[in-house]
């Protein structure tokens, strides 16, 4: 059993160093191993992994965005009940073991800022609507959209960067890939 474990925990190391030299991610599920040692019936939980390419989970994100459409917001919401833009993105990104802060302003800190030529579907999309700071947070779809959770009384919708008030108000794009 412990061979089986060491081997395991290598094979984890491996795909994350393979991980960091590639464009890739791995992704951890948990699976559960019968102790053989002791004949026991007691499990060991152990990680498994598999290779993503990271234009995969990009899309698997997007995928899942799209899910929400038509959700009504919800100030200070994070779950499908309902969402303010940053519970969304919170949300969407935590379906895949990503921890966002639950603020758009925190999440502007915690992404790498990007370009708009480098920003790619999956990136976050960042606004100044009111104040001189970041107040709102959408997922980058490409070719100039993006999907969010609006305001009060509005749904989750997809949006186009090039409408003038998202045009004038854009603050930045950010990535945590």
């Amino acid at each position: 059993m412990k061979t089986k474990i060491l081997s395991i925990l290598l094979l984890t190391f491996c795909m994350l160093d393979l991980a960091f030299s590639q464009d890739i991610q791995v992704v951890f599920d948990e699976i559960s191993m019968k102790k053989e040692s002791s004949g026991s019936n007691e499990k060991v939980l152990v990680n498994k992994y598999k290779a993503l390419p990271r234009d995969t989970v990009r899309l698997r994100i997007i995928e899942k965005a799209r899910e929400y459409l038509g959700v009504n917001y919800k100030w200070g919401a994070s779950g499908e009940n309902g969402f303010d833009c940053s519970g969304y993105v919170k949300y969407v990104f935590g379906q895949f073991g990503y921890m966002l802060p639950h603020s758009s302003y925190q999440q502007y800190n915690t992404s790498r800022r990007l370009t708009e030529k480098k920003a790619r579907p999956g990136d976050l999309v960042f606004f100044v609507t009111r104040g001189e700071r970041i107040s709102h947070v959408g997922i980058y779809l490409g070719d100039n959209s993006f999907i969010h959770a609006p305001s009060t009384g509005k749904q989750v919708r997809i949006e186009s960067l090039d409408t003038g008030f998202f045009r004038k108000n854009l603050a930045g794009f950010g990535t945590i890939f």
